[in-house]
């Protein structure tokens, strides 16, 4: 058999071995914070307040998923990432733009699989060339769906992007706020002098390695992955298809084959002890402010989690996603199912596509 092929086989076995299955549940307690996920609990729980304070129930949803951007850029010095935030909060908002777009038309499920799954590979493209740490391009492909699904005319398309604009100015001021604070306290100190020097790169500079092969592979395979998976669920008659795509897209955002088979299966593990927890919760009726309350508890328990254990961290993320849906489109018990189903299809259809397109160094 030639190296290629036998290769190829080789990374398909890859899932069942018992390396894969340990690093699943291993646990790195060193990389436990509780700074940042405060803060994106803090930005998510504002914005859902705000919204349930004036009524604006039916568009908390993308003020929450606006404000997601504070997940991002942990590593990076305040001056650099002051200048990512702002990209990604206009990526979100325009992530929301293209969705409601799809829906406000009415088109046919293809044209929505077609435009969200070459979403995902620009954010995918975006953020690998920007090297920007954090959620990876699933938050966008969430952003566009949810759009996708509630938009059904030219105001509902304006609330929803202003909802996700607001939220992204609440996540950026969220994460910058113990830099924006000694700011305040101290306006005529230079504070980028006392960070080390983070060899600042511009955006546009950054988004020069767009075209580097790596980069390409990356993105495409990740479009087709999601448009695959989300095909494939729609065949199989599930009623949420581009959840499909949500797993295929957090699946590839491992940075080799093995993380991406490693995250693959921890996301399906998280998604059944999730699915669980959210059909429990959406069988009771929580009512607005219950189920905030349950979302930022989620939320932070996934930001403390995400970097000691992707299965914990999935198994939170979940009934947060579920319960954030539920805010504006409302959705029974059935619908855990229906995700659990829809990520097993997108992690399946992820994994294979990465391994026919394995590298030389994986």
């Amino acid at each position: 058999m030639p190296t290629t092929i036998r290769t190829r086989v080789d990374a398909l076995a890859h899932p069942i071995r018992p390396r894969t299955w340990r690093d699943a549940f291993s646990l790195d307690l060193s990389k436990a914070s509780w700074a940042v996920p405060a803060r994106v609990g803090v930005a998510v729980g504002a914005v859902l307040v705000v919204g349930g304070v004036l009524g604006l129930h039916d568009i908390a949803g993308f003020a929450a998923l606006g404000a997601l951007v504070s997940a991002f850029c942990r590593p990076d010095p305040y001056r650099v990432r002051s200048v990512r935030l702002l990209a990604l909060g206009v990526g979100m908002t325009a992530a929301t733009v293209i969705g409601g777009v799809v829906g406000l038309s009415g088109g046919a499920l293809v044209t929505e699989i077609v435009v969200i799954a070459s979403l995902a590979g620009a954010a995918a493209a975006f953020i690998a060339s920007v090297r920007i740490a954090g959620p990876g391009a699933v938050v966008f492909v969430f952003a566009a769906t949810a759009a996708a699904g509630a938009v059904d005319d030219a105001s509902g398309l304006i609330r929803a992007v202003g909802a996700t604009a607001a939220g992204a100015v609440i996540g950026i001021v969220a994460s910058l706020a113990p830099w924006l604070w000694q700011r305040v306290r101290h306006p005529r100190r230079n504070l980028d002098t006392d960070e080390p020097d983070p060899h600042y790169e511009s955006i546009w500079r950054s988004l020069a390695r767009v075209t580097n092969t790596p980069i390409v592979v990356n993105a495409t395979r990740t479009m087709l992955a999601a448009a695959a998976s989300a095909t494939a669920a729609a065949a199989a008659g599930l009623s949420h298809p581009m959840w499909a795509a949500m797993g295929a897209v957090a699946a590839l955002q491992g940075l080799s084959y093995h993380v991406t088979v490693t995250r693959g299966l921890s996301r399906l593990l998280g998604n059944v002890a999730g699915a669980a927890i959210a059909a429990a919760l959406l069988a009771v009726p929580l009512g607005y402010w219950g189920a905030v309350i349950a979302i930022v508890i989620f939320q932070v328990i996934a930001e403390i989690t995400a970097p000691v254990n992707y299965t914990i961290a999935s198994s939170v993320v979940t009934p947060m996603a579920l319960l954030l849906t539920a805010l504006s489109a409302g959705l029974s018990p059935v619908a855990a199912v229906d995700r659990v189903l829809d990520t097993l299809i997108g992690i399946v259809v992820g994994i294979v596509i990465a391994a026919l397109t394995i590298t030389a160094h994986d």
